[in-house]
């Protein structure tokens, strides 16, 4: 394989010189792939050349590098620094163009996609294999560097960039599969090594992201849900309404309850999916908070529209994100009414314990929960009762495991046999209620136990004028 490298300058009066006879040593050339690098750096001392202090920095590319591994490759370098040596060497400090656009900048870019923002900071990009992200929002940079802008979108986007051979490429998040062919990269200008990373393989791993921008920070306007239940846990109830009349002639009535969920999400551009069934609907939320020094809030919902605001002189949202943003620091009371977009649903009652699990997904949040539904009020018949002996009863362990029970249930002024079971190895005894009644649990060697198991009762106790 040909390797060779060839230096030009061009000095302050626009004369392009090569100066391959003047390099007393090249003490670093890196131009490898690297992630997450925007420009490449070459470091180089030379003999008895003129370099006008005004070219140092002034980001006017000024050296040219031809260099040839597999093909020949041009590459135009800036002078960032030089230190003088003695014996009239210079150590000359440079980078790679793209460097010109790493200066300050201060300025709002209007766009729709993540391409579009990086066309209007950068010039020779290739996207390769880069997913393009739509951007919701104008992008304001305040006294940021191009390289610091990119910095932040690759954190929040998860995209990858690196410069190599004169371009910045930008492509999803790579994965190194056995199979994989090795770049090339140009080490220390003397030698090629292999450096291990590859084109990705796999299938594009970014949809979409949303980005809000406030002032010099990059908000990632995550996307958020909420779940909301009422009434969480749910209480057992009848699949009719029961009327009854206790022992002292009150009259009662148990309706079925259901319970009612509302999922928040943010932005209400996309519906979150849900395992649970559920209907799309608007709510008028108000939302109240304590501001101390706070430039935004975010809120439960996507903000469709404000209705009213108290608490801030000036304020800016995105229709759909959960963001609002004031234009100066905020304390004091805030108090925010506005419309969002919801999912609701209703878990139906149920006479009997269960679980409901909800799984919600919204992008990259997710709700994994588990609604309980429980005696609490109201107790079924038939009901499979279990009675542990150790914190029911309070037997030891010991004690608990393997025993003889005799069940009773109350008839008039006694108590008739009904049943004999036996607890198991968990010290626990099960048995069918099928009617309501008092019951008593006998036990050798310990005092009798007594369950009350009435429509709208459930009491355990050993004494039983209770």
């Amino acid at each position: 394989m040909e390797v060779f490298l060839s230096l030009y300058f061009t000095d302050h009066l626009n004369q392009r010189k090569k100066i391959d006879d003047k390099i007393v040593s090249i003490q670093e050339g890196v131009f490898d792939i690297k992630i997450n690098k925007i420009y490449n750096s070459l470091t180089f001392v030379v003999q008895d050349l003129y370099i006008a202090p005004q070219l140092v920095g002034d980001l006017v590319e000024r050296v040219e590098i031809r260099y040839k591994v597999d093909n020949e490759v041009v590459e135009k370098f800036v002078i960032d620094s030089i230190d003088y040596l003695k014996d009239n060497n210079i150590k000359v400090f440079c980078k790679s163009k793209t460097i010109r656009y790493t200066t300050k900048i201060d300025k709002i870019i209007q766009c729709s996609s993540l391409k579009g923002l990086l066309n209007s900071l950068l010039e020779d990009i290739n996207y390769d294999k880069l997913t393009d992200i739509p951007l919701l929002f104008d992008y304001e940079i305040d006294n940021k560097t191009v390289e610091e802008v990119v910095s932040d979108l690759s954190k929040i986007t998860g995209f990858e960039y690196y410069f190599y051979q004169g371009v910045l490429y930008f492509e999803d998040k790579k994965r190194i599969q056995k199979d994989d062919v090795a770049i090339k990269r140009f080490s220390e200008i003397s030698d090629i090594i292999d450096f291990s990373t590859s084109t990705n393989k796999d299938e594009k791993k970014i949809n979409k992201i949303y980005i809000n921008k406030k002032d010099d920070t990059v908000f990632a306007a995550k996307p958020t849900i909420a779940l909301d239940i009422k009434d969480s846990p749910q209480c057992c109830s009848p699949d009719d309404v029961k009327i009854f009349t206790d022992d002292d002639n009150n009259t009662y009535k148990i309706n079925p309850v259901n319970a009612f969920f509302i999922v928040y999400f943010s932005p209400t551009i996309q519906l979150p999916k849900c395992n649970i069934e559920y209907e799309v609907g608007d709510r008028i939320l108000i939302e109240e908070y304590k501001l101390n020094n706070d430039e935004y809030v975010e809120l439960m919902g996507g903000i469709d529209e404000i209705i009213a605001i108290e608490g801030v002189e000036n304020h800016t949202f995105k229709v759909g994100y959960n963001m609002l943003v004031f234009d100066k620091v905020e304390k004091g009371e805030l108090k925010v009414t506005y419309k969002t977009k919801v999912l609701h649903g209703t878990i139906e009652h149920s006479k009997y314990p269960k679980n409901v699990n909800f799984l919600i997904t919204h992008f990259n949040q997710k709700i994994d929960y588990t609604h309980k539904i429980e005696l609490n009020g109201f107790y079924p018949i038939p009901y499979d009762f279990t009675l542990n002996l150790m914190s029911d009863w309070g037997i030891d362990y010991s004690e608990a495991i393997n025993k003889d029970i005799t069940i009773s249930k109350k008839s008039g002024d006694v108590f008739v046999i009904v049943e004999n079971h036996t607890s198991d190895s968990f010290g626990e005894m099960k048995f069918n209620i099928n009617e309501y009644n008092t019951y008593k649990f006998e036990l050798s060697g310990q005092e009798p136990l007594y369950l009350d198991w009435y429509i709208n009762k459930k009491q355990i106790y050993m004494d039983e004028i209770q």
